[in-house]
């Protein structure tokens, strides 16, 4: 890989990982000023709601109980090394096609927007988002969980087709 085309693919990962940072951290800012102790807001009928929360465990809440050494390891330094081993992986790759490239830098950003909070909101993330029909409902995340969620949906469906056409390709080659 060239210098040029490595330093382009690195502003591409700072640039949407920067954006999606951001957009958590907007969001988080206008959750605690707009949102914190006015209960349940109906965005979308009861389809899209928002309601404040603060978060000291990982996923739904898990994990909150644990004793604060175990949740340090792993809810900061645990995704600390994952999204520095993304970046790395982004960067340095130099053979990743664009819509994994995209979807790590969305993992990389969300990644990093729970992270912050974590470390500088003593170790509580802000979730405030809900969605759901009836009684199906998702628990309340944050803008940083669907960036990470989104970017590893989307990294594992890429990923899945490239073998699957990896496979196909070797298989005419094989008859």
């Amino acid at each position: 890989m060239s210098k040029k085309k490595g330093f382009i693919l690195l502003i591409i990962v700072i640039l949407i990982s920067g954006l999606n940072f951001a957009a958590d951290r907007i969001s988080k800012v206008y959750a605690v000023d707009h949102i914190k102790g006015k209960g349940t807001i109906e965005v979308v009928g009861r389809v899209f709601i928002m309601h404040y929360a603060e978060n000291d465990g990982a996923f739904l809440g898990f994990g909150g109980n644990m004793p604060k050494p175990l949740k340090s390891v792993l809810l900061v330094l645990l995704p600390s090394i994952i999204v520095l081993a993304a970046v790395f992986y982004t960067a340095f790759s130099g053979n990743i096609p664009p819509g994994q490239l995209v979807s790590l830098s969305c993992v990389i950003g969300g990644g990093m927007g729970n992270l912050w909070d974590r470390i500088f909101n003593d170790g509580i993330v802000i979730d405030f988002l809900n969605f759901g029909i009836g009684n199906l409902r998702t628990g309340i995340l944050n803008v940083a969980d669907l960036s990470v969620t989104f970017g590893a949906i989307v990294f594992i469906i890429l990923q899945f087709r490239a073998e699957n056409n990896k496979d196909k390709i070797t298989d005419i080659e094989t008859d």
